[in-house]
Parts: C-alpha cells; sequence; structure tokens
C-alpha cells in the first residue's frame, strides 16, 4: 500500500521537526521543507525508510523557492500540509523581543519580517501546494496559528507584531475554508512549546504538543474547516 504524503514547513527545528519526527515511525512520506539544508543536521538524521523522507529547499518568503519546492515533488500528492514556518522575530521569545514589540518601542522593520513569513509566506505556501492537496486522502492544510492571536484571550498587550500577523493568519484559514471546500483548512495553536521560538521557560514539551496535533488531525473532518482550535481540537476564541 502507498504510504500517504505530508509537507512539513520549517520541519528543521521545534514543532516542524518533531512533525516530521513522528509522520515518519508512522510510515508516512515526508518532504520536510527548510531555508537551508546545510543546516538541517537534526532532519537529516531522523530515521527513516529509503525514499522516506526528502529534505526540500523552501524559503516562504520567496516566490520562486516556494516554486522550485513544488518542482521538486514531482507529481505526488499530499494528504496533509502542515504549514508552520514562522518567526517571532529575530532573536525569538525574549524581554527584548516583547519590549521591540510594545507600543512605544515598536521595531517596523521586523513587523514588517514577522508579516512576511508568518502571513505571506504561509499564504504563499497554500496557494502553491493547492493542487498537491487536491489529490491527496481527506486533504488537511493546517496553518500553525498561535493562542496569541487570539483577540479574545488578550490580556497582555505587547507581541503586536506576532499577535497580528497571526490574528492575520486565522482569518486567512476561515477564508480559505470557504474558497477550498474540498480541503479541511484549520489554524491551530500548538500551545506555548519549548522551541527556539518559544523559549526555554515553555511549559509543554514540542514531543507532547505534536502527539497531541496528529491525534486532532486524524479525526478532524470538513466541518471542521475554518475552525481556530487548539492542539486536543478545542475551539479557540477568535
Amino acid at each position: 500500500m502507498t504510504s500517504r504524503s505530508v509537507l512539513v514547513t520549517g520541519a528543521n527545528r521545534g514543532i516542524g521537526l518533531e512533525h516530521a519526527r513522528r509522520y515518519l515511525a508512522r510510515g508516512w512520506r515526508v518532504f520536510a521543507g527548510v531555508r537551508d539544508p546545510s543546516r538541517a543536521a537534526a532532519l537529516a538524521a531522523l530515521p527513516a525508510a529509503a525514499g522516506q523522507l526528502m529534505i526540500v529547499p523552501l524559503d516562504v518568503t520567496s516566490g520562486a523557492s516556494v516554486q522550485s519546492a513544488v518542482a521538486a515533488m514531482g507529481g505526488t500528492s499530499l494528504d496533509v500540509v502542515v504549514n508552520n514556518a514562522g518567526t517571532y522575530g529575530p532573536v525569538g521569545w525574549s524581554e527584548q523581543a516583547r519590549t521591540t514589540q510594545a507600543a512605544g518601542g515598536m521595531d517596523y522593520d521586523v513587523w514588517r519580517q514577522i508579516l512576511e513569513v508568518n502571513l505571506l509566506g504561509a499564504f504563499r505556501v497554500a496557494e502553491a501546494f493547492r493542487t498537491r492537496l487536491e489529490g491527496g486522502e481527506r486533504p488537511l492544510h493546517v496553518l500553525m496559528s498561535s493562542d496569541l492571536g487570539s483577540i479574545a484571550n488578550n490580556r497582555m498587550g505587547q507581541s503586536h507584531a506576532y499577535r497580528s500577523s497571526k490574528a492575520a493568519l486565522n482569518m486567512v484559514c476561515k477564508g480559505l475554508a470557504i474558497e477550498w471546500p474540498g480541503i479541511i483548512s484549520v489554524a491551530l495553536a500548538p500551545g506555548w512549546c519549548r522551541t527556539d521560538l518559544g523559549g526555554a521557560d515553555a511549559p509543554i514539551d514540542p514531543a507532547d504538543s505534536v502527539a497531541a496535533q496528529q491525534e486532532t488531525f486524524d479525526r478532524l473532518t470538513l466541518a471542521d474547516s475554518g475552525r481556530f482550535i487548539d492542539r486536543f481540537g478545542e475551539t479557540v476564541p477568535w
């Protein structure tokens, strides 16, 4: 039986790397998108059967790079796209980053960079790989959002650049669910994970988050398309 196929962007570390590892362990064919394959040693070292892991150069901020990634896959259809590549900014989650994303201290160049990756880049990937998903079995498109993208749950302020990128991504998810009725599109908040983005103080191990995410992915249906959910499949308020 032909294995199912998944594309994971930002697959060289954190949540993306764990998705690649876990899907390989499940026998899936994994297309792992990374900006620089030469800096993806942990990804390349994952145990995989022959032909099950393909590391694909993919910079979500470059239309040419995304199209090259599509071409590199040949005619392969995809069952799942984990549209995961994202950034909190050049220094990740830190006091400096929070300060430079606060009112009165905004670094507008950083804000543009964050929007380019988290919003425009994710949309670019979605559009480019749509036809591959349409050929998949129960096609699922996951836009990796964040609890910080919830307007209703914003009780702290700050992080305006990152928050706004994820809130906009949630809107994109809702729109794609309407325009692409045959594809399950969800925005997913993975929880605050101990990754380069989330930092060492985060309470959730990315392996635990991804295990829950994939269990949720397996039971989603078209009735869920357009939802903003957490890793357990529960609704996150917009």
